[in-house]
């Protein structure tokens, strides 16, 4: 199939509004593009037109090394071709069950930190833009490898990150505050997850900012380590109790650094969440994994065992508590009185597979004036 100067070779995947192609360029053999091919019949005069706008308009805007690059817009009478970079790794959340198979475990702390260490740098960059992506989740970051042969071997040491889907993303206002409901509910900001799962008036004026990104964040760092979420849940009345709860388990094998680096995340409170800049120079993305600390369970708690330990995101009241506590147990109690995170009870783990549910899209008053831009 070609497209002006556009060789659609082969389809790599499909969605529900059409399907994506690898592209390459006449006469360019050396550069490889993906190519989304979508039905203008099922997206014009819908609201995916509107997020298809909105990416573009987003991403025009952006400019960093791990966030695809937007090419170009072209459309026939049947079809919109959005051409894209390519990223031969395809989706992070893919990678990781690539992973756990062919190792039978998730990433290590080390791939992690990698792997984190450029998401947090986009985020960074498109927190400083004043953009919110609001739809963070292991299936919007593709991965690049260097090599085929890095690629074969799931050398995730070697994987560079790319951020993608921006359809949900906008500008901060100048309150700074978002209200439209819309994004991935098991990484979903617990703001928005209540606004989406009530109808009270009180609920529906409630406002987000750029931090709602930091939960998500927090969301797939853990997801990336443990290998399932942290909210692991069956359906969505069970997901919006464990979040309320605010209680999520970690193995008792992490370092000190990477649960002070997820505890920075997810706490429920926004206000008490790092910021990017702050993450950024976090230990957990800074030192080296060999100089990192062990927590010593026994001072923690003598009830913790090989189950794991129990954090509360509402109990939190240093976020930084972690890393810098010289002395665990006078710090941490099992009443959730300390000053850090507050171990409780060893838990058997959640059953169930996680949401992965996109909300369909609800008016707020940070809506982009797309209206009126054409291709």
């Amino acid at each position: 199939m070609i497209i002006d100067n556009l060789i659609l070779e082969k389809c790599i995947g499909s969605g529900a509004f059409g399907e994506v192609y690898l592209t390459m360029i006449k006469g360019d053999n050396s550069r490889k593009l993906a190519t989304k091919k979508l039905e203008r019949s099922k997206i014009e005069g819908t609201e995916a037109m509107k997020y298809l706008k909105n990416e573009i308009l987003i991403l025009q805007k952006l400019n960093h090394p791990n966030i695809v690059k937007y090419e170009s817009i072209k459309k026939t009478k049947k079809h919109f071709y959005l051409v894209m970079e390519f990223c031969n790794g395809g989706e992070l959340s893919k990678a990781l069950e690539n992973y756990q198979e062919k190792y039978g475990k998730p990433f290590s702390q080390e791939i992690v930190q990698h792997l984190m260490r450029q998401i947090i740098d986009a985020f960074k960059y498109i927190h400083e833009q004043k953009v919110v992506h609001r739809d963070i989740k292991l299936d919007n970051i593709l991965i690049n490898f260097e090599s085929e042969k890095d690629k074969e071997d799931l050398n995730m040491l070697k994987a560079k990150v790319k951020i993608i889907d921006f359809g949900f993303a906008c500008f901060v206002n100048k309150s700074g505050l978002l209200f439209s409901t819309l994004g991935s509910p098991i990484n979903m900001d617990p703001i928005i997850l209540k606004k989406l799962n009530s109808n009270s008036k009180k609920a529906r004026q409630l406002g987000y900012d750029q931090k709602a990104d930091i939960w998500s964040l927090g969301t797939i760092c853990y997801e990336m380590l443990i290998g399932r979420s942290a909210f692991d849940a069956d359906d969505m009345e069970e997901l919006v109790e464990k979040i309320e709860d605010g209680t999520y388990t970690v193995p008792t094998n992490l370092f000190k650094e990477v649960i002070s680096f997820i505890n920075g995340m997810l706490q429920y409170e926004s206000s008490q969440r790092l910021t990017c800049e702050e993450l950024s120079k976090h230990p957990f993305l800074t030192k080296d994994v060999k100089d990192f600390h062990p927590i010593d369970m026994k001072k923690v708690s003598k009830k913790v065992d090989k189950s794991g330990l129990k954090i509360n995101s509402k109990m939190n009241k240093s976020i930084w508590a972690i890393f810098n506590a010289d002395d665990e147990e006078k710090l941490m109690d099992i009443d959730g009185k300390g000053q850090g995170f507050a171990p409780m009870l060893p838990s058997k783990g959640i059953p169930g597979n996680p949401v992965n549910q996109d909300i369909e899209y609800q008016k707020g008053e940070d809506d982009q004036n797309s209206n009126n831009w054409n291709f």
